[in-house]
């Protein structure tokens, strides 16, 4: 059932009970008093340099590690691949194979 405003409607004219009175009356009490002007500007500068200091940006040691290693990438013939493939068995990885072959290379 929909319900309709009724159009005099003023909430500020709406008797509160005792409890919410209480609450209405301990806001009043609490309300913010007027500031100087250069204070408040004080505040807020000091607010800002804190908040700047969360938003986003550059974080330390963020970002990938360096690494000794450089990223290589090669085509080799479907032969090669497959003797790869066997040293990486006995070296346990494909970067220790190729690294072992290069190194045992004769000059």
């Amino acid at each position: 059932m929909k319900t309709k405003l009724l159009k005099n409607y003023d909430p500020l004219k709406v008797k509160l009970t005792a409890y919410e009175q209480s609450i209405e009356d301990a806001i009043d009490e609490n309300a913010i008093p007027d500031t100087d002007p250069a204070m408040l500007a004080e505040v807020r500068e000091a607010a800002a340099r804190a908040l700047a200091k969360i938003r986003g940006g550059k974080r330390a040691g963020a970002g990938r590690k360096s690494r000794e290693y450089v990223k290589t990438t090669v085509l080799l013939a479907p032969a090669v691949r497959t003797r790869l493939e066997l040293l990486a068995k006995e070296s346990g990885s494909l970067s220790a194979a190729i690294e072992k072959a290069i190194m045992t290379a004769h000059h």
